[in-house]
């Protein structure tokens, strides 16, 4: 695929926040809570987890955007769980809870990112884990009790996730959870256990749950900070973008990126409930956090590629066990288009240099094809992307939202036919 930059200018619609949905369709098909969630995007992540609802016996409802759940739940013989992390380790959580002796298969990039840290806190109460020759599991937890155990969560919020889960789905009981990255993420599971009518209760590291009814049987699912933050990189380039379905008061850590781009250029705010954003006139150097926000690190990068005040990205070897490497491939973007890219042991730091246009750019990471995109856009540069099918995974609209303000896309067919 090809892209040439038109007049910029247009309104898209934030897809759905996949953190939230995955997390509702989960957890209403294991807990037996019936349950309609409306404004979904159908990403294959969110794909993922109604495909694992359907195989522990619970039917979907389909009605254009929204989806009904009507669980009864059976424990799976087997579940796949494809490249989605938080639709994984959910689910161990979700399926030891339930006792349940299931074969987990998946892609092997998924099997290659750390969860022996859940794996283990997970044993420690009572499930037995057998490690298969594709790195996935097959799990018996007929065992499995609601003891106290201890969990680290310095690799991933997802893991202090999966055991409130596991705690809830089981009635009552306590963890301890120390070295938290990304807490956010996990007031987004509390939220959402809420709904459900599960009270979540911390002091300090220690964790517990007690349960009761749930009212909420009809949840809008807000848009995604991180999907829409390519539209504000292109926006403070280009100008007159706004973006609809963000809440301005959002759990999301992504939101952040609100934040970063307003006191760097002063050219992004809501307004009447829609984000506006406007060229920016100036740029100050904007750092970020790469341990809270790793999702957004990809497409902040690409405005140090243009930026003479630059981007620096500390904390960053969280970047290394996502979906790719994203580390070095934030590295070789950057570089691809021309920018100044210095890496020291705490930190990325990168400025403009001399703009140059790729011939070819091929990742496989969702995240660093749309930043790679969005970098060619700026760049107006020729560079030939492959691998876009991979965007389906978090952002399936990207390309027809990129149309939608005012650029033109060319297919190998248009290319070469």
């Amino acid at each position: 695929m090809k892209v040439r930059k038109g007049e910029i200018f247009g309104t898209i619609f934030a897809p759905s926040s996949k953190s939230f949905t995955q997390r509702y369709i989960l957890y209403s098909a294991f807990s037996n809570k019936p349950i309609k969630i409306n404004n979904v995007s159908f990403s294959d992540d969110e794909i993922i987890s109604i495909k694992i609802a359907e195989t522990c016996n619970a039917s979907i409802v389909y009605d254009k955007k929204s989806i009904r759940i009507k669980p009864d739940f059976r424990c799976p013989d087997g579940i796949y769980v494809g490249e989605s992390g938080t639709s994984y380790r959910l689910s161990l959580g979700l399926l030891a809870a339930r006792k349940c002796h299931t074969l987990i298969t998946g892609e092997p990039q998924l099997a290659r990112r750390p969860v022996e840290t859940l794996i283990n806190a997970l044993s420690e109460a009572g499930s037995h884990f057998n490690r298969c020759e594709d790195g996935f599991y097959r799990l018996d937890a007929g065992n499995s009790s609601n003891r106290p155990v201890g969990i680290d969560g310095s690799t991933s919020s997802q893991f202090i996730s999966a055991m409130l889960y596991y705690y809830s789905i089981l009635g009552s009981g306590k963890f301890a959870a120390g070295n938290m990255v990304s807490e956010d993420y996990v007031k987004i599971t509390e939220s959402c256990l809420l709904n459900f009518g599960v009270t979540v209760h911390r002091d300090g590291n220690n964790y517990s749950i007690t349960t009761g009814n749930y009212d909420i049987k009809n949840v809008d699912i807000e848009g995604d900070y991180s999907s829409a933050s390519y539209f504000m990189v292109l926006g403070i380039f280009s100008g007159n973008i706004k973006i609809k379905n963000l809440n301005e008061n959002s759990l999301q850590p992504d939101r952040i990126v609100v934040d970063l781009l307003r006191r760097a250029t002063g050219s992004i705010d809501f307004h009447n409930g829609e984000l506006n954003v406007e060229k920016a006139d100036h740029m100050d150097e904007i750092i970020v956090d790469a341990s809270v926000s790793p999702d957004i690190a990809p497409i902040i990068s690409v405005i140090g590629i243009f930026s003479p005040e630059g981007v620096k990205i500390y904390n960053y070897h969280r970047l290394k066990t996502k979906e790719s490497d994203r580390w070095k491939g934030i590295i070789d973007m950057c570089r691809a288009f021309g920018a100044s890219v210095v890496t020291n042991e705490e930190s990325i730091i990168i400025k403009r240099d001399s703009i140059k246009d790729p011939g070819s750019i091929a990742f496989t990471d969702h995240r660093m094809i749309m930043s790679a995109i969005i970098a060619g856009i700026i760049a107006e540069s020729h560079t030939e992307y492959v691998n876009v099918e991979k965007i389906n995974k978090s952002y399936p609209e990207f390309l027809n939202d990129i149309k939608r303000v005012g650029i033109d896309i060319y297919f190998d067919v248009d290319l070469y036919h």
